[in-house]
């Protein structure tokens, strides 16, 4: 009985380690290229000029960009480097996403 009671403990243990581990690891990849949109509002009415674009995709960390414009056809796999904009037929930035 009381080797079963130790044996939980340090599985219990364990486990508590395992977790820690991973969480630290999560944060690390969070911060290398990823994009992030913590700073940011996702909706936001202004025009896609290259500049502000430019702008957005350096303060989320984002590799690559891409504009997605109305009636175009864009693949669908997730990147988290990436910085989707979608804009209107205008050119006027509707939101904006990390994928």
């Amino acid at each position: 009985m009381n080797t079963l009671f130790n044996m939980k403990k340090v599985a219990i243990a364990c486990s508590i380690v395992l977790w820690a581990g991973s969480v630290q690891v999560s944060a690390a990849e969070s911060e290398l290229g990823k994009c992030n949109l913590d700073f940011a509002q996702t909706k936001i009415l202004h025009a896609a000029t290259p500049e502000f674009v430019e702008s957005i995709r350096q303060r989320s960390g984002a590799t690559v960009t891409r504009v997605e414009r109305p009636g175009e056809i864009y693949t669908n796999e997730y990147n988290a480097d990436r910085l989707r904009v979608i804009v209107n037929k205008n050119n006027i930035i509707q939101h904006y996403v990390c994928g």
